[in-house]
């Protein structure tokens, strides 16, 4: 390539002439390397030094002004640390080669680097675009590392600093007692073009994985991120160059900054290179996804286990899975989550103990970044998972399909897919923790049966409340009085002292109602045993709501009064009161305002039987909500970030405004 020198500047030449003359017809055996570890070591390193450089000047304000010149300086664009799979072993031979050759050069002219370009470019010939550019920066990082660990170690007067900054080559080092405002001045614009260019290989490692997703054809991504990774080398080159330059004259700076403004520029191209391959991606997945495949080859795209630079394993307890075949006539429950998921794990065992051998549970945590923390959280799950685990599922376009066509909206969901690969429910986890191992098989279908129809195939829609208490209390005297058709008033909180208050006064209103009607009295909290009634009691209760409220925009009186719980569990008092007539749910409110309406029973316990006395305990709840202008506030179930539009107040029937989840009607205000 020495008729390069011949050519025209490379800063004038356009991204075809680069190709035509650096890339021609290179050949990409993608060469197996853990691009995310790699590029995730080079953070480590990369961070602090940029951040040491910076530091050491802090008091030199004046300086940093100048240099500045009112400019925002860059900042390497890192949500948090970088996880680096535990097994990775990084190219050290490789690494050293390249950093051999990028260590050699003594001034930033453009015949002095050429060679320096063609070396390098054909040691990496074999590997991803994306992974040369990373595999150059990791090269760089080592010795800037070292550059700016001695820099700062020079400045604390640590005797031994100097001379091995001197064997290392670090010039700065070797003559001066002290950095002047020259070296000041090159080091900070050598660390702001360090941190520019980590950000501009990080959006080349977006888009490389990108273009696999995408499975993109030679003339479309594939030639433009070759002409953006030969700036990225070309940059690290110069960074390593100008480290070697520091004692040189004022001369080279102006070469130097040249690469400054074509990194900040073609950036801005790069970015909308990204945006472009997102979409195609993306498109491709949903239109692979709509067509007909097995579970295997859903399962090998959706998680990209086939990916060679992507650390994506499957594990069988401690075995590695190798080949999703072992799913080929399973049913799949891909269970997407965080990583804080102890409770659905506990719950999810016992289940899957129970299930049949055709349904499989595969659970894939999303999380954005990985970092050596959350590995740390996910191998203690994963150790106390019996199904098949998902580690480092990162593909952003298979992340946005999830988000967007399944709605996980960070809280856990299970998709379920038959072996056909066809979605039968959208998220069964609700129904699996509401009906547990009766929920088999999981499908739209059977959650509409178990909806509709309690296990004791209730006759009416409405009378389904009941078969919850019964679950929550099987020994208490519930099963009798919901099995006699007597009123039962339910009631908790966290205030002991209302809950004897309530039961005093209700205890009166059932001694008085005795001769109309039978009423008994229920309190939810602890049993004799410890047992929690009350965490379980609110647990089916959300379970069973969000399973019913997604499914149905016409609700039943009954999930219509259930439906105000959680809206009275939120409340500052915490205390609430259901009243049942048998299994069916027909009143609830705040407990403190029930307790006032029964605190004037002697108004109204005239009643002549059931139908009357739920009517005027309603009438008189409603009037006493309007004297203390209570606002009414609703809290619909989350349903994954899907509110259905036109939701009515439970109570007065307006339409309600649904832009959030806490939905707020004012029927109740006190106006005057």
């Amino acid at each position: 390539m020495a008729c390069c020198k011949k050519l025209p500047s490379l800063f004038e030449m356009t991204a075809d002439e680069i190709r035509k003359i650096y890339f021609p017809l290179r050949c990409l055996t993608h060469e197996n390397l853990d691009v995310a570890s790699l590029f995730a070591m080079v953070t480590t390193i990369l961070n602090p030094a940029t951040i040491v450089a910076d530091n050491i000047f802090r008091f030199s304000l004046m300086v940093i002004f100048v240099i500045l010149k009112g400019t925002k300086q860059p900042h390497m664009v890192i949500k948090g640390e970088r996880a680096i799979a535990p097994d990775f072993n990084p190219p050290l031979c490789k690494l050293k080669e390249l950093s051999y050759m990028m260590a050699c050069n003594e001034n930033l002219r453009e015949e002095t680097l050429n060679d320096t370009m063609e070396s390098i470019l054909g040691t990496l010939e074999g590997y991803s675009w994306h992974a040369q550019a990373v595999l150059t920066l990791a090269a760089f990082v080592s010795d800037y590392g070292d550059f700016c660990r001695h820099l700062d170690q020079f400045l604390s007067s640590d005797h031994l600093t100097k001379p091995v900054g001197i064997i290392k080559q670090i010039p700065v080092l070797r003559t001066q007692p002290k950095i002047d405002d020259k070296h000041k001045d090159a080091i900070l614009k050598l660390n702001k073009l360090i941190k520019e260019t980590f950000n501009f290989i990080d959006c080349i490692v977006m888009l490389g994985h990108l273009s696999v997703e995408a499975q993109d054809e030679p003339k479309s991504s594939t030639d433009n991120i070759s002409f953006y990774v030969f700036w990225a080398i070309r940059t690290v080159i110069a960074c390593t160059t100008w480290m070697s330059c520091l004692n040189k004259d004022e001369s080279e700076t102006e070469e130097f900054s040249r690469y400054d403004d074509k990194i900040a520029d073609t950036l801005v191209e790069l970015k909308f290179e990204i945006q472009k391959a997102e979409v195609k991606a993306y498109r491709k997945l949903k239109k692979f996804l709509k067509e007909r495949h097995c579970i295997v080859e859903v399962l090998n795209t959706l998680i990209g286990v086939e990916d060679k630079e992507q650390p994506v394993k499957v594990f069988d307890n401690d075995t590695i899975v190798t080949n999703m075949e072992v799913v080929e006539t399973k049913n799949v429950l891909l269970f997407f989550s965080g990583l804080d998921i102890s409770e659905y794990v506990s719950i999810l065992k016992p289940i899957y103990k129970e299930m049949k051998n055709e349904f499989k549970i595969m659970w894939i945590p999303i999380v954005e970044p990985w970092t050596n923390d959350t590995q740390k959280k996910f191998d203690i799950q994963r150790h106390d998972m019996p199904w098949y685990v998902v580690q480092q599922f990162s593909s952003i376009s298979s992340i946005k399909y999830v988000k967007e066509q399944w709605q996980f909206k960070n809280e856990p969901i299970i998709v379920v897919l038959n072996p056909q690969g066809r979605v039968e429910h959208h998220n069964a986890l609700h129904m699996i923790m509401t009906w547990g191992i009766r929920a088999i098989p999981f499908t739209c279908s059977k959650e509409d049966e178990l909806t509709r129809c309690k296990e004791d195939n209730l006759r009416n829609r409405d009378d389904w409340f009941g078969s919850f208490m019964i679950e929550i209390c099987p020994d208490s005297m519930l099963p009798t009085w919901i099995k006699d058709q007597k009123f039962i008033f339910i009631y908790g909180g966290n205030d002991e002292s209302w809950s004897k208050e309530f039961h005093e006064k209700a205890t009166k209103v059932k001694n008085e109602s005795s001769a109309r009607t039978s009423i008994e009295l229920f309190c939810v909290g602890k049993d004799g045993k410890g047992k929690d009634e009350l965490d379980n009691f609110w647990k089916l209760i959300a379970n069973f709501l969000f399973a019913k409220f997604h499914k149905d925009t016409e609700l039943d009186s009954g999930t219509k009064e259930c439906l105000k719980l959680p809206s009275y569990r939120n409340e500052i008092e915490k205390r609430w009161v259901v009243l049942c007539k048998g299994s069916k749910l027909v009143f609830s409110g705040f407990g403190t305002t029930v307790l006032k309406v029964l605190g004037q029973f002697d108004e109204w316990k005239q009643f002549r039987g059931d139908t009357e006395f739920v009517k005027l305990l309603v009438i008189r709840y409603d009037k006493k909500l309007r004297e203390d202008g209570i606002f009414r506030n609703f809290e619909i179930p989350k349903n994954d970030g899907l509110i259905t539009d036109g939701i009515k107040c439970l109570d007065c029937s307006k339409t309600m405004d649904t832009k959030c989840f806490r939905l707020k009607c004012c029927c109740h205000q006190n106006h005057g």
